[in-house]
């Protein structure tokens, strides 16, 4: 008998044995504790979905993803047979690693990753449990080779290793920044619990658009001609859920404040020394410890701990471009303990799509080549200013704009 999982955004998903057992693991369960929106969960009442929800979730798209693709074989030779043992090891491999593909995470995810995991990423935690004794078990009863599996779950950028087409292509269905089901689910997810209706898409069309085409240098995923505004409706998505929740300046604040909460946390305390250390870590730990902190005053992360409950104790966040973030350093003459500023890499380009397009005469273009829509880059630095300093940098701009004036 099948087991199934009832899952609110792809209703009822199925699950194999071993993956079951995957499931069941330790690394795994930890997920139940990791927040997918990180902070956002605290600014979004019901944004309280976990990495556990939404690592299934990907392996559900992923797997639509390859079922649908693996049908058009007309640019792309080697493509397994359907029924083929090829084609089942490779299916598996790829649900594999859409399910382990956010194992590596630490507590809070990202806004954690710089203090706790010692300038390296959590892809390479990923890695490590993938090949950790908690896992082996698991490939060697169902047949899977864990360095494929690491492979197409972390993506070419983060592993050293050539990759085969098919280690390629695979993946690009999860890791894809246009197509990748990781980046699917997630908008639709974060859509859904937050109430937010700027994630949702047709997401179904996307995939049926979707094929392997021959482009640059080697086989990509890539999108016939009619898809594009399918394509299109994603990265809308993604901007405008980038502007109202992963990059909105309430939730800037409160990460701010968790960042510092965690950075001192952890002082005395490496995650890193082993997996078994690692997987023993989540978000619920560090919330018992805000708690236990705000209420005891005596604590010595107690300040802080009240800036994550009180907003009016918070520090604002703004986000400014390069030349204002310069301007705003320059004004201080130096360092304040009431102001920060968070530099991201902003680039004034336009930025350009640089996937394939298989068009309706045959042709394969790249979309930069035929594209009518422009997603702009919403990247942004921020300050930081604290109470009673909030309107400081607006005063000096007035002041300034009074004296050229």
């Amino acid at each position: 008998m099948q087991k199934k999982i009832f899952d609110p955004i792809h209703g009822f998903i199925v699950i194999k044995k071993w993956e079951e057992e995957l499931i069941a693991s330790v690394p795994f369960r930890r997920l139940q504790g990791i927040h997918q929106i990180a902070a956002a969960a605290f600014v979004y009442n019901g944004g309280n979905h976990k990495r556990y929800d939404h690592s299934i979730g990907t392996m559900m798209v992923a797997n639509k993803i390859f079922e649908h693709v693996m049908k058009k074989s007309a640019y792309f030779p080697d493509i397994p047979k359907k029924g083929s043992k090829e084609y089942r090891y490779w299916k598996n491999i790829l649900r594999a690693a859409a399910l382990c593909h956010d194992l590596g995470h630490p507590p809070f995810s990202h806004l954690a990753e710089k203090h706790l995991l010692k300038g390296k990423r959590h892809e390479e935690w990923t890695r490590n449990i993938i090949f950790s004794d908690y896992l082996i078990p698991i490939w060697k009863k169902a047949g899977l080779d864990p360095d494929h599996i690491a492979k197409v779950s972390i993506g070419r950028e983060y592993y050293a290793e050539p990759f085969s087409e098919i280690e390629s292509i695979l993946t690009e269905m999860i890791t894809g920044n246009y197509f990748g089901a990781d980046r699917i689910d997630y908008l639709l997810r974060d859509s859904y619990f937050t109430g937010l209706a700027y994630g949702s898409f047709d997401y179904e069309q996307l995939i049926q658009s979707l094929c392997i085409l021959p482009y640059k240098d080697r086989y990509y995923l890539g999108v016939e001609e009619d898809g594009l505004e399918s394509c299109y409706a994603l990265l809308l998505a993604r901007y405008f859920m980038h502007k109202r929740l992963y990059q909105y300046s309430n939730i800037k604040s409160y990460s701010f404040h968790f960042s510092r909460f965690i950075q001192q946390f952890f002082k005395d305390k490496d995650i890193t020394t082993s997996v078994e250390e690692y997987v023993r870590t989540n978000d619920f730990e560090i919330l018992a410890e805000v708690y236990k902190a705000y209420v005891d005053v005596k604590h010595p992360l107690h300040k802080e701990a009240i800036t994550l409950m009180d907003q009016e104790k918070r520090y604002k966040a703004t986000p400014i471009d390069n030349e204002t973030m310069q301007r705003y350093k320059e004004s201080l003459k130096e360092d304040k303990a009431w102001v920060f500023f968070e530099e991201n890499s902003l680039s004034k380009e336009k930025k350009f799509f640089s996937f394939p397009v298989l068009q309706k005469n045959g042709m394969i273009m790249g979309a930069d080549k035929i594209s009518e829509v422009h997603i702009p880059v919403n990247m942004s630095n921020w300050v930081f200013t604290a109470p009673g300093h909030h309107d400081y940098f607006e005063k000096q701009d007035a002041s300034n704009s009074s004296e050229n004036g």
